[in-house]
Parts: structure tokens; C-alpha cells; sequence
């Protein structure tokens, strides 16, 4: 039995093929079916490493019962949320607005004309079947109270940002700042909730405003909560790579999926810590991830696959499970009880299909090798059926992970990081940016979002910045150009998600608030930013302080902005315009420079674009050129000089 998701390309969709459900994809065919029959659509989004959209399509979408009543009474729809971010977006926007927490699977129920009345996440077969009959008699004695109801969303969802979000009060970062402080969980780390998430755009904030305010309480914090995060169950000990979020406090019980945007994120995070530190505990798990993500997750022709669901063999996590039985039988006794105490195995009465935490040992100190001992954990892995690869390719994410490696290499140094990093860019240059439609899916038509645009662009600063290859710049510059025309809204003086050339939905989302992924906004923020100081473009200069403006009478969360708020202190600082003129090892430099912890920079070479090309410089010595809006100071022959007045 096949529905109408046969012949989609989207594992998630795919998964659902085969039900009894008479799924359609998103399309008119669909939509057309809804109006001309005067039939409720149910709009369901998941993705495909998610395990409850698992449990809820081996529960409800299997079910012959179920399937039966929602084919007579309704039209379903399946959408990948990673295909079409916009529609996710839009329609988990609305679910929050009728006062229901998000996540998926989202289960939304939509008139013909596409505008939401109801919805939810993840339903048992009682509560989904209860829901479905209840809604259906409903609507046919009393349609009237939909449409007024899905009116009054779709209202909602299409206000201006300002009548939706803006605020009165007058917020300052330092207050913000402290009120975030309130809820740290100050003994486990992150903030004080039964779910954690590992955020790295918050803590790179928080970082970033700690060591420049003088909070050191805030300072600390970060890193005991990124050394909770590396100690926890949530990183996998033995292959490398980070879960998506932990379901206790305690970073411990992982929910585990892997997905390439929250790896990418966590370099990025990480590397930055080792630049502030150099401590061995960092580089090593920067190493392992990016060894998993190459291992793993990477397309020999150069992208990056988008996640590793969290089942296996139809339960959550039982790829990554221990029995104290198997470690012990896998050890000699003295191996096994230096073991215990590396991963804080308890008795065998605790410790059964367990995931491993917490490695208590010296890095690099170790008297049995951990090398060794993750070689043998990974063969009895490797016997294991391994979680099924999403093997989409999104530009946005691989944006993401090559930032994350740039990162890497800008901290570490290893030439490993920018090899790999130069051929995923290499990748994205002719698979996506000389496409005539930029698309966000390799070997898709779909368009690309703002989210494409943006964490490209950011992504190939990043790549100029370490090899100060013009071409990198300037195809980021050209795709501001692009992302000005196609997604700019001169109204709100914000970006909308959806361009020109994507399907227009009841409303165009406007993505403002930083979650898990920074905002495409926020993304935005910083290129226009950086971009703006580089080639001293007014247009950018002048939408980015519009953004300002915007950013004040929004701000009111340092959770939720918290990259608008790391890119508004970057700015505030101040962005040193470093120039080097005449340098024997110019590369070699600007390794060195890009080792220090240093986010608010631009790096140049003396060539037509340098600051002080038009003045009369000095071709006989090497030297160093430090600016701030354009007033310099003294020019300086070493890195050291130069060093001590930036930091």
C-alpha cells in the first residue's frame, strides 16, 4: 500500500509512505482536494530523526482505524520540517499563539484556506482518535466558530513585529544579563529546568559579554556549564558528536538524536573556550566530534548529511546502551575497574543499558590508553544496527558545520580543520551559489530561505577571515545583494524568512528570536556588520543600525536574543580593523591572529580594499595597522604590539 509521499525525496517522508494514512504532500493537488470536498486539513510536521514522530506514526498513522477516519473526514498533509522551514515556522508560531507549547511532532488543523483553528504535538492513539472525532462533528454543526477562530490566528500571525513583540519598557543588556543569571543552575550548569538544551549561541553571548564586563560569575558559569555538557551523557564518549538535549538537569539522559546544526554550533562554542583557556579537555573533544562528523556524516563529494536519528531497531537510543555485563566481559578485571572509574560505572544492580557519563580522568594522563578503550567500545558497537542517516545536504546547516570547523581551525590550528572546511565550501559553491535558483536542498528545487543566505554568508567571512582569499568575501557580499532584493523588508527594517521566490503562505514569517539556531535576523545582524565595516558599504551600515533601532524596542529576553545581543556588544566594543602591509608570512600571521579570542575583528592584507591604501605607506618594512571607525592608531612591526593594544 503506497499513498501519495511515494515518490518524495525526504526520509520523513518517505517513512510514511507506506501508511494506511492517505498522506499527501504539501502541494495544490492537496490544498485543491481540501476546498473542492469542504474537508479540515491536518497539517502534520516532524522530521526524520525525531522519536516521536516515530512513536506517533507506528501508534496513530498505522493504525487501519484511525487511518480509515482521517481519509473519510479529513485531507492530510506531511511535511519535513527541514525541507520547509517556512511552514514550519509559520504554523509553530500560530500553535504558540493559541497558548500550546511547540515541538514535534506538530499536529496542526487547518481550514481549506490554509488558516489554522487548532493543533498540538505528539497525541496517544486515544487522545488523537478522541481529538479527531471530536473536531470532525464539530465542524460540520458549527463552521461559523472556526472561521472565527482561524481569522483571529491568521490576524495574529500577519501583525507587524512592533504591535507583536515590541515593548515599553527600557530594557538594558546588564539587566537582561542578570535576570538570565537568576536562573542558572549554578551546581549542574545551564539554566534551572528539567530539559536542557545545549544553546552554544547563549553561552558564546554570555561569554563573550562576561569577559568583556568583568562578570565573572557569568564567566565561570559558561564553562561549568560547557564542561557539564562534555562530562554528561548527552556527548557520546566513545564515537564523539553531541545528542540534541538532555532530559534530565543533570545533562545525563540524552534524547538521541544527532543533528549537524547543534555539532557545528558546539565547535564553534568549544574552540572559543580553548582559544581563552588551552586546556586539553576541549582541543580533544573538538577533535572526536570532528572526526565523527567526518566519519559519519560526511558526502565524499563533500557536504555534510543533516542528522542520525535516535532509534534503532525501533527504540530510542539502543545503539549507544551499555550492560554492565558486556563492558565487564569486554575488560581484563584491571582494565574493567579503571573503566568503572573513567565513565562512573556504578554496581550491576544500577547499571544496565545505561549510556556512558562523566569521564573522570586527567586528559591525556590516563594509565590505560582511552584510545584503546574506545577502539574496543566502538567494535562492539560497530556489531550493533546502527540509527538511520537523514541524508539531506541543507545549505543552512552546512553553513553551520563549516563555521563550526573554520572555528576550529582559527583555535587549534590543524590543518585538517581547513582542508575539510575548504572542500565543503567548494561543495556549496557548485552545488548551490552557481545555481541560477539557489536551492536549499543538494539535488532539490526547493528554494533556499533567509537561513541559507544568511549562515552562508556569515560561514564564508568566517572562510576569508583564515585565508584571506578575496573570492570567499566577495561571494559573500554578493549574496547580501541577493538577500537584500529577494528578502528585505524596508517596512519592518527586518528581513523576512520567505523570499520573492518562494511559495507565499497565509503570512510571512518574520524569524527574530534566537532558540537552538541563531535567528536568521540576528545571522543578518553580523554580516551586514562586518560587511558594512569591510567595504565601508552605507546601504549595509545603514540597514544594520535600522536593525538597532528595531533590536531596542524588542529586546526583552537575553535568552531569546541572545546573538543580536552578542553582535550589538561586538559593536559597541568597537570592531578592530587589522590591516597587515608588507608581511613575509602573511597566512602564517594571521594564524597566529585568529588563534586569540578576538570575535570582534576584521582581518585585511594591503591590498585595494585596505583602509589606508590611499595614503602613503611605507613599502620597506613589514607592519601592523590598527583601526576603530576608521581612526587608527600608530602602526606597530609584531604581533605582540598589536597584540597588547587590542587585548
Amino acid at each position: 500500500m503506497n499513498n501519495y509521499l511515494k515518490n518524495e525525496d525526504s526520509e520523513y517522508l518517505k517513512q510514511h509512505a507506506r501508511n494506511p494514512v492517505n498522506w499527501y504532500p504539501w502541494n495544490k493537488i492537496a490544498h485543491n482536494e481540501s476546498k473542492k470536498n469542504n474537508k479540515i486539513i491536518i497539517l502534520s510536521i516532524g522530521y526524520s530523526s525525531c522519536h516521536w514522530c516515530h512513536v506517533m506514526e507506528k501508534e496513530s498513522f498505522r493504525n487501519k482505524v484511525i487511518a480509515k477516519y482521517m481519509n473519510e473526514n479529513f485531507i492530510s498533509i506531511k511535511v519535513d520540517r527541514e525541507e520547509r522551514p517556512d511552514i514550519d515556522n509559520l504554523y509553530m508560531e500560530a500553535i504558540q499563539l493559541m497558548g500550546i507549547q511547540g515541538g514535534w511532532p506538530l499536529n496542526i488543523f487547518l481550514l481549506p484556506n490554509l488558516k489554522p483553528f487548532y493543533g498540538g504535538t505528539y497525541f496517544n492513539p486515544n487522545q488523537w482518535f478522541g481529538l479527531l472525532n471530536s473536531i470532525s462533528k464539530a465542524y460540520k454543526s458549527n463552521k461559523k466558530e472556526f472561521t472565527e477562530s482561524s481569522e483571529k490566528f491568521t490576524e495574529d500571525l500577519r501583525r507587524d513585529y512592533q504591535n507583536k513583540y515590541g515593548s515599553d519598557s527600557n530594557f538594558s543588556i546588564k539587566s537582561l544579563a542578570y535576570e538570565l543569571k537568576l536562573k542558572f543552575d549554578l551546581e549542574h550548569g545551564g539554566i534551572n529546568r528539567s530539559q536542557k538544551f545545549p544553546m552554544s549561541s547563549m553561552w558564546n553571548s554570555l561569554l563573550y559579554y562576561s569577559k568583556y564586563n568583568d562578570e565573572k560569575e557569568i564567566y565561570d558559569h559558561v564553562f561549568n556549564t560547557v564542561d557539564k555538557i562534555i562530562e554528561g551523557g548527552i556527548y557520546d564518549h566513545v564515537r564523539g558528536g553531541f545528542f540534541r538535549y538532555s532530559t534530565d538537569k543533570y545533562w545525563n539522559v540524552p534524547h538521541f538524536e544527532k543533528m549537524g546544526y547543534d555539532n557545528g554550533l558546539i565547535l564553534e562554542l568549544l574552540s572559543n573556550l580553548y582559544s581563552l583557556t588551552k586546556k586539553e579537555k576541549y582541543k580533544e573533544v573538538i577533535d572526536e566530534t570532528f572526526n565523527w562528523l567526518f566519519d559519519e556524516m560526511y558526502n565524499e563529494s563533500g557536504g555534510f548529511y543533516s542528522s542520525l536519528d535516535a532509534d534503532s531497531e525501533g527504540e530510542e537510543g539502543k545503539y549507544y546502551l551499555w550492560k554492565y555485563q558486556e563492558l565487564e566481559s569486554a575488560f581484563s578485571k584491571k582494565e574493567f575497574e579503571e573503566i568503572k572509574e573513567i565513565f562512573s560505572i556504578s554496581s550491576q544492580a544500577e547499571f544496565n543499558d545505561k549510556i556512558l557519563i562523566k569521564r573522570n580522568f586527567n586528559y591525556g594522563n590516563n594509565s590505560i590508553s582511552i584510545k584503546k578503550i574506545k577502539k574496543k567500545l566502538l567494535s562492539i558497537r560497530a556489531e550493533r544496527i546502527k540509527p538511520n542517516i537523514d541524508k539531506k545536504i541543507i545549505l543552512s546547516w552546512n553553513s553551520i558545520i563549516l563555521k563550526g570547523l573554520i572555528s576550529a581551525y582559527q583555535s587549534l590550528g590543524h590543518k585538517k580543520y581547513l582542508d575539510l572546511a575548504i572542500k565543503n565550501s567548494d561543495f556549496i559553491i557548485k552545488n548551490f551559489i552557481k545555481k541560477r535558483n539557489i536551492p536549499r536542498i543538494y539535488k532539490n528545487d526547493i528554494n533556499a530561505f533567509l537561513d541559507d543566505y544568511a549562515h552562508t554568508i556569515s560561514a564564508f567571512i568566517k572562510l576569508y577571515e583564515v585565508t584571506l582569499d578575496y573570492k570567499f568575501i566577495n561571494l559573500s557580499r554578493k549574496l547580501m545583494e541577493d538577500s537584500i532584493r529577494l528578502f528585505y523588508n524596508k517596512k519592518e527594517m527586518l528581513f523576512n524568512f520567505s523570499g520573492t521566490k518562494n511559495e507565499k503562505l497565509i503570512a510571512n514569517k518574520i524569524e527574530v528570536f534566537d532558540d537552538v539556531i541563531p535567528s536568521s535576523n540576528s545571522v543578518m545582524f553580523y554580516n551586514l556588520l562586518y560587511l558594512g565595516k569591510f567595504y565601508n558599504d552605507k546601504l549595509y551600515q545603514s540597514i544594520y543600525n535600522n536593525m538597532t533601532i528595531k533590536l531596542k524596542k524588542i529586546l526583552s529576553n537575553y535568552e531569546f536574543m541572545s546573538n543580536w545581543i552578542f553582535v550589538n556588544q561586538i559593536n559597541h566594543k568597537k570592531m578592530n580593523e587589522i590591516e597587515l602591509f608588507n608581511s613575509v608570512s602573511l597566512l602564517e600571521d594571521v594564524k597566529k591572529i585568529n588563534s586569540w579570542y578576538l570575535p570582534n575583528k576584521v582581518v585585511k592584507s594591503n591590498t585595494k580594499n585596505s583602509i589606508r591604501s590611499k595614503k602613503s605607506i611605507s613599502n620597506q618594512k613589514q607592519y601592523y595597522v590598527l583601526c576603530r571607525n576608521n581612526v587608527c592608531e600608530k602602526p606597530v612591526n609584531s604581533l605582540g604590539q598589536l597584540k597588547k593594544i587590542i587585548i
